[in-house]
Protein backbone atom coordinates (compact mmCIF):
# COMPACT_ATOMS: atom_id res chain seq x y z
CA UNK A 1 0.00 0.00 0.00
CA UNK A 2 1.00 3.07 -1.12
CA UNK A 3 2.25 5.89 1.96
CA UNK A 4 -0.97 8.32 2.61
CA UNK A 5 -0.36 11.75 3.64
CA UNK A 6 -0.69 12.23 7.35
CA UNK A 7 -3.78 15.00 6.83
CA UNK A 8 -1.67 17.43 8.44
CA UNK A 9 -0.67 20.81 7.46
CA UNK A 10 -3.50 21.12 4.30
CA UNK A 11 -3.39 24.98 4.49
CA UNK A 12 -2.61 26.62 1.15
CA UNK A 13 0.48 28.04 -0.40
CA UNK A 14 1.37 30.96 1.44
CA UNK A 15 -0.16 30.11 4.83
CA UNK A 16 0.73 29.04 7.60
CA UNK A 17 -0.58 26.02 10.17
CA UNK A 18 0.47 24.40 13.54
CA UNK A 19 1.13 20.82 12.73
CA UNK A 20 1.59 19.67 16.04
CA UNK A 21 1.83 21.49 19.20
CA UNK A 22 4.63 24.27 19.14
CA UNK A 23 5.58 23.09 15.38
CA UNK A 24 4.25 25.31 12.83
CA UNK A 25 4.98 25.34 8.86
CA UNK A 26 4.29 27.76 6.74
CA UNK A 27 4.13 26.85 2.40
CA UNK A 28 6.27 29.42 0.76
CA UNK A 29 5.83 30.25 -3.03
CA UNK A 30 8.95 29.37 -5.70
CA UNK A 31 8.66 30.50 -8.96
CA UNK A 32 9.10 27.07 -10.62
CA UNK A 33 6.70 24.09 -10.70
CA UNK A 34 7.08 22.89 -7.31
CA UNK A 35 4.72 25.27 -5.81
CA UNK A 36 5.61 25.95 -2.53
CA UNK A 37 8.80 24.85 0.21
CA UNK A 38 7.89 24.05 3.47
CA UNK A 39 9.99 25.96 6.00
CA UNK A 40 9.21 25.12 9.88
CA UNK A 41 9.35 27.32 12.75
CA UNK A 42 9.88 26.05 16.09
CA UNK A 43 8.95 27.28 19.80
CA UNK A 44 11.00 26.76 22.47
CA UNK A 45 11.35 27.81 26.11
CA UNK A 46 14.71 30.02 24.73
CA UNK A 47 12.82 31.71 21.60
CA UNK A 48 11.75 30.52 18.21
CA UNK A 49 14.40 27.82 15.95
CA UNK A 50 13.42 28.28 12.08
CA UNK A 51 14.59 25.44 9.44
CA UNK A 52 14.98 26.48 6.07
CA UNK A 53 14.47 30.09 4.93
CA UNK A 54 12.82 29.76 1.14
CA UNK A 55 13.33 31.30 -2.06
CA UNK A 56 14.21 35.02 -1.54
CA UNK A 57 11.60 37.30 -3.58
CA UNK A 58 8.65 39.37 -2.64
CA UNK A 59 5.88 36.95 -2.88
CA UNK A 60 8.06 34.41 -0.05
CA UNK A 61 8.86 37.34 2.19
CA UNK A 62 5.29 38.33 2.61
CA UNK A 63 4.53 34.93 3.34
CA UNK A 64 7.03 34.61 5.72
CA UNK A 65 5.62 37.65 7.31
CA UNK A 66 2.03 36.61 7.23
CA UNK A 67 2.97 33.41 8.38
CA UNK A 68 5.28 33.91 11.59
CA UNK A 69 2.62 36.45 12.83
CA UNK A 70 -0.27 33.94 12.54
CA UNK A 71 2.11 31.52 14.61
CA UNK A 72 3.19 34.39 17.19
CA UNK A 73 6.67 34.57 16.48
CA UNK A 74 8.18 38.10 15.65
CA UNK A 75 10.77 37.53 13.40
CA UNK A 76 12.33 41.03 14.49
CA UNK A 77 12.94 39.77 18.31
CA UNK A 78 11.86 36.12 19.17
CA UNK A 79 14.18 34.37 16.54
CA UNK A 80 16.87 32.33 18.18
CA UNK A 81 18.29 30.86 15.10
CA UNK A 82 17.79 29.63 11.36
CA UNK A 83 18.99 26.25 10.35
CA UNK A 84 19.67 26.17 6.70
CA UNK A 85 19.32 22.23 5.18
CA UNK A 86 21.45 23.02 2.20
CA UNK A 87 22.61 25.09 -0.59
CA UNK A 88 19.58 25.29 -3.14
CA UNK A 89 18.20 28.70 -3.69
CA UNK A 90 14.73 27.59 -2.41
CA UNK A 91 16.00 26.49 1.03
CA UNK A 92 19.22 29.28 1.58
CA UNK A 93 18.00 32.21 -0.66
CA UNK A 94 15.93 34.20 1.91
CA UNK A 95 18.50 33.51 4.61
CA UNK A 96 20.54 36.64 4.60
CA UNK A 97 16.76 38.74 5.15
CA UNK A 98 15.70 36.60 7.92
CA UNK A 99 19.22 37.18 9.82
CA UNK A 100 19.16 41.20 8.86
CA UNK A 101 15.46 41.03 10.34
CA UNK A 102 16.03 38.89 13.08
CA UNK A 103 19.52 38.89 14.08
CA UNK A 104 19.95 35.33 14.69
CA UNK A 105 22.56 32.80 13.60
CA UNK A 106 22.18 31.14 10.66
CA UNK A 107 23.47 27.41 10.73
CA UNK A 108 24.38 24.66 8.02
CA UNK A 109 26.57 21.82 7.76
CA UNK A 110 30.21 22.89 8.05
CA UNK A 111 31.46 21.76 4.66
CA UNK A 112 28.15 23.15 3.45
CA UNK A 113 29.41 27.03 4.31
CA UNK A 114 32.52 27.09 1.69
CA UNK A 115 30.49 25.02 -0.81
CA UNK A 116 28.11 27.33 -0.79
CA UNK A 117 29.88 30.66 -0.80
CA UNK A 118 31.79 29.30 -3.73
CA UNK A 119 29.21 28.30 -6.09
CA UNK A 120 27.01 31.62 -4.96
CA UNK A 121 29.52 33.81 -4.83
CA UNK A 122 31.19 33.68 -8.02
CA UNK A 123 29.07 31.69 -10.46
CA UNK A 124 30.54 30.16 -13.63
CA UNK A 125 28.35 28.36 -16.33
CA UNK A 126 31.66 27.24 -18.15
CA UNK A 127 31.78 23.75 -16.11
CA UNK A 128 28.22 23.15 -16.44
CA UNK A 129 28.03 24.23 -20.05
CA UNK A 130 30.93 21.43 -20.26
CA UNK A 131 29.31 18.94 -18.64
CA UNK A 132 25.98 19.25 -20.26
CA UNK A 133 27.97 19.23 -23.94
CA UNK A 134 30.34 16.39 -23.24
CA UNK A 135 27.25 13.96 -22.37
CA UNK A 136 25.14 15.02 -25.63
CA UNK A 137 23.48 18.24 -25.31
CA UNK A 138 23.00 20.37 -28.26
CA UNK A 139 25.19 23.65 -27.10
CA UNK A 140 22.28 26.00 -27.98
CA UNK A 141 20.37 23.79 -25.01
CA UNK A 142 23.10 23.60 -22.93
CA UNK A 143 23.98 27.14 -22.55
CA UNK A 144 20.50 28.73 -22.21
CA UNK A 145 20.28 25.97 -19.68
CA UNK A 146 23.55 26.81 -17.30
CA UNK A 147 23.29 30.38 -17.96
CA UNK A 148 19.40 30.22 -16.31
CA UNK A 149 20.68 28.05 -13.39
CA UNK A 150 24.17 29.24 -12.38
CA UNK A 151 23.36 33.08 -10.99
CA UNK A 152 24.45 35.06 -7.76
CA UNK A 153 22.96 34.78 -4.51
CA UNK A 154 23.51 36.90 -1.72
CA UNK A 155 24.36 34.79 1.50
CA UNK A 156 24.38 36.03 5.27
CA UNK A 157 27.41 37.83 6.28
CA UNK A 158 27.80 35.24 8.74
CA UNK A 159 27.03 31.39 8.66
CA UNK A 160 28.04 29.32 11.67
CA UNK A 161 28.82 25.28 11.22
CA UNK A 162 27.04 22.25 12.39
CA UNK A 163 28.63 18.82 12.62
CA UNK A 164 26.81 15.59 12.36
CA UNK A 165 25.77 14.30 15.35
CA UNK A 166 25.60 17.09 17.01
CA UNK A 167 22.68 18.50 19.03
CA UNK A 168 20.24 21.31 18.42
CA UNK A 169 18.34 23.06 20.80
CA UNK A 170 14.74 22.73 19.30
CA UNK A 171 12.00 23.32 20.79
CA UNK A 172 11.79 22.33 25.03
CA UNK A 173 14.08 19.78 23.39
CA UNK A 174 17.03 19.24 20.82
CA UNK A 175 17.62 17.21 17.54
CA UNK A 176 20.86 15.86 15.91
CA UNK A 177 21.67 16.65 13.27
CA UNK A 178 22.41 14.02 10.06
CA UNK A 179 24.39 14.50 7.28
CA UNK A 180 22.12 13.03 4.48
CA UNK A 181 23.72 13.47 1.30
CA UNK A 182 22.46 12.96 -2.50
CA UNK A 183 20.36 15.60 -3.38
CA UNK A 184 22.97 17.98 -1.71
CA UNK A 185 26.26 16.19 -0.78
CA UNK A 186 26.59 18.36 2.47
CA UNK A 187 22.66 18.58 2.98
CA UNK A 188 21.62 18.03 6.60
CA UNK A 189 18.06 16.62 8.20
CA UNK A 190 17.08 17.20 12.05
CA UNK A 191 15.82 13.99 14.22
CA UNK A 192 13.84 15.03 17.01
CA UNK A 193 14.04 12.12 19.11
CA UNK A 194 11.79 12.73 22.11
CA UNK A 195 9.23 13.76 19.89
CA UNK A 196 9.47 11.33 16.91
CA UNK A 197 9.82 14.26 14.44
CA UNK A 198 12.51 13.95 11.59
CA UNK A 199 12.64 17.49 9.77
CA UNK A 200 13.44 15.80 6.53
CA UNK A 201 14.05 18.25 3.82
CA UNK A 202 14.50 17.19 0.26
CA UNK A 203 15.93 14.23 1.38
CA UNK A 204 12.27 12.11 1.77
CA UNK A 205 9.10 13.41 0.31
CA UNK A 206 5.91 12.21 -0.19
CA UNK A 207 4.79 12.06 -4.35
CA UNK A 208 8.25 13.04 -5.58
CA UNK A 209 11.72 12.15 -5.37
CA UNK A 210 14.44 14.08 -4.63
CA UNK A 211 16.41 15.08 -7.92
CA UNK A 212 19.72 13.10 -7.34
CA UNK A 213 22.08 14.15 -10.17
CA UNK A 214 25.26 14.47 -11.26
CA UNK A 215 26.50 18.08 -11.73
CA UNK A 216 30.02 19.91 -12.12
CA UNK A 217 30.59 20.37 -8.39
CA UNK A 218 29.17 17.29 -6.95
CA UNK A 219 31.22 14.98 -5.32
CA UNK A 220 31.76 11.20 -6.74
CA UNK A 221 28.83 8.66 -6.87
CA UNK A 222 25.75 10.65 -5.52
CA UNK A 223 23.28 8.13 -6.09
CA UNK A 224 25.35 5.45 -4.42
CA UNK A 225 25.78 7.76 -1.20
CA UNK A 226 21.86 8.28 -1.05
CA UNK A 227 20.69 5.19 -1.49
CA UNK A 228 23.00 4.35 1.48
CA UNK A 229 21.92 6.89 3.65
CA UNK A 230 18.13 6.51 3.01
CA UNK A 231 19.17 2.77 4.59
CA UNK A 232 20.30 4.52 7.41
CA UNK A 233 16.94 6.50 7.90
CA UNK A 234 15.33 2.78 8.33
CA UNK A 235 16.00 2.98 12.01
CA UNK A 236 14.99 6.48 13.31
CA UNK A 237 12.62 6.35 15.79
CA UNK A 238 10.03 9.04 13.95
CA UNK A 239 6.78 8.71 13.23
CA UNK A 240 6.27 11.71 11.58
CA UNK A 241 8.19 13.43 8.43
CA UNK A 242 8.42 16.69 7.89
CA UNK A 243 9.39 17.40 4.33
CA UNK A 244 10.19 20.37 2.43
CA UNK A 245 8.10 19.74 -0.44
CA UNK A 246 4.97 17.67 -0.27
CA UNK A 247 2.50 16.38 2.13
CA UNK A 248 3.71 15.45 5.66
CA UNK A 249 3.49 11.98 6.62
CA UNK A 250 3.60 9.31 9.18
CA UNK A 251 4.88 6.20 7.71
CA UNK A 252 8.90 6.61 7.18
CA UNK A 253 9.70 3.11 6.82
CA UNK A 254 7.58 2.38 4.28
CA UNK A 255 8.36 5.40 2.66
CA UNK A 256 12.21 4.37 2.37
CA UNK A 257 10.46 1.48 0.66
CA UNK A 258 8.96 2.97 -1.82
CA UNK A 259 12.16 5.26 -2.69
CA UNK A 260 14.41 2.52 -3.06
CA UNK A 261 11.83 0.45 -5.38
CA UNK A 262 11.44 3.81 -7.22
CA UNK A 263 15.96 3.97 -8.04
CA UNK A 264 15.71 -0.30 -8.52
CA UNK A 265 12.92 0.49 -11.61
CA UNK A 266 14.61 3.66 -12.96
CA UNK A 267 18.02 1.95 -12.45
CA UNK A 268 16.18 -0.84 -14.82
CA UNK A 269 14.82 1.76 -17.33
CA UNK A 270 17.74 3.43 -18.05
CA UNK A 271 20.00 -0.37 -18.44
CA UNK A 272 17.02 -1.36 -20.98
CA UNK A 273 17.56 1.88 -23.29
CA UNK A 274 21.25 0.47 -23.92
CA UNK A 275 19.83 -2.82 -24.67
CA UNK A 276 20.11 -1.51 -28.50
CA UNK A 277 23.30 0.10 -28.48
CA UNK A 278 25.28 2.58 -26.95
CA UNK A 279 23.97 6.06 -26.31
CA UNK A 280 24.88 9.60 -24.78
CA UNK A 281 23.26 10.03 -21.28
CA UNK A 282 21.30 12.75 -22.87
CA UNK A 283 19.75 10.19 -25.28
CA UNK A 284 19.20 7.97 -22.35
CA UNK A 285 17.31 10.91 -20.58
CA UNK A 286 15.22 11.27 -23.81
CA UNK A 287 13.64 7.82 -23.94
CA UNK A 288 13.25 7.80 -19.59
CA UNK A 289 12.04 11.15 -18.77
CA UNK A 290 9.48 11.75 -21.76
CA UNK A 291 6.87 14.38 -22.42
CA UNK A 292 7.92 18.54 -23.01
CA UNK A 293 10.38 19.77 -20.63
CA UNK A 294 11.66 23.15 -20.13
CA UNK A 295 15.09 23.76 -21.00
CA UNK A 296 15.90 23.65 -17.68
CA UNK A 297 14.48 20.69 -16.51
CA UNK A 298 15.93 19.10 -18.99
CA UNK A 299 19.27 19.80 -17.22
CA UNK A 300 17.87 18.62 -13.98
CA UNK A 301 16.92 15.03 -16.25
CA UNK A 302 20.03 14.67 -17.37
CA UNK A 303 22.29 15.12 -14.45
CA UNK A 304 19.48 12.39 -12.95
CA UNK A 305 20.62 10.14 -15.53
CA UNK A 306 23.92 10.95 -15.19
CA UNK A 307 24.20 9.64 -11.47
CA UNK A 308 22.05 6.32 -12.42
CA UNK A 309 24.23 4.94 -15.52
CA UNK A 310 27.11 6.03 -12.88
CA UNK A 311 25.36 3.72 -10.25
CA UNK A 312 24.82 1.23 -13.38
CA UNK A 313 28.23 1.21 -13.63
CA UNK A 314 29.41 1.15 -10.48
CA UNK A 315 27.09 -2.15 -10.26
CA UNK A 316 29.37 -3.57 -13.23
CA UNK A 317 25.78 -3.54 -15.52
CA UNK A 318 27.24 -0.59 -17.94
CA UNK A 319 29.97 0.65 -19.04
CA UNK A 320 31.57 4.71 -20.00
CA UNK A 321 33.00 4.79 -23.53
CA UNK A 322 34.90 8.60 -22.84
CA UNK A 323 34.22 9.69 -26.14
CA UNK A 324 33.23 13.05 -27.33
CA UNK A 325 30.36 12.87 -26.03
CA UNK A 326 30.28 10.17 -23.41
CA UNK A 327 28.48 6.98 -24.43
CA UNK A 328 27.42 4.12 -21.91
CA UNK A 329 27.19 0.57 -23.65
CA UNK A 330 25.39 -2.51 -21.50
CA UNK A 331 27.84 -4.53 -19.49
Amino acid sequence: MSVLPAGLATQSVGEAAEVVEGVWQIKLPVPFPLGFVAVYLIEGTDGWTLVDAGYDYPPAREAWKAGAYVAGCDLSRDVSRIVVTHFHPDHIGAARWLQEVSAAPVFMLEAEIPFARRLWGSPDAGPFVDLLVRHGMPPEMAEKGAAGMRSGLALPEELSPLSAGEKVPLGDGAARVLHAPGHADHQLVLHDEGRGILYAADHLMLGITPNVGIWPETDPHPLARYLASLEEMRGLGADLVLPGHGPVFHDLQGRVAEISGHHAERLNAMRATLGAGPRTPYEVSRIVFRGTLSVYQRCFALAETLAHLDQLALEGRARAREDEPVTYEAA
